[in-house]
C-alpha cells in the first residue's frame, strides 16, 4: 500500500525541492523508456513470428 510522503509534498529546503523536481523529471522518462521498450519488444516478437 502506498503512503503519503510529507517530505516530497512540502520539502523544507530549496536544495530539496529542487531534488523532488528531479525525482519528478526522472520518473517521467523512465515511464516513457518503459513504454518504448514495450513497444519494440512487442515489434522484435511480431518480426520473429
Amino acid at each position: 500500500m502506498a503512503h503519503d510522503e510529507p517530505l516530497l509534498d512540502n520539502p523544507p529546503t530549496q536544495e530539496m525541492a529542487h531534488h523532488v523536481r528531479d525525482y519528478e523529471g526522472f520518473i517521467r522518462l523512465f515511464k516513457w523508456g518503459a513504454i518504448i521498450c514495450l513497444i519494440i519488444a512487442f515489434l522484435v516478437i511480431q518480426i520473429i513470428t
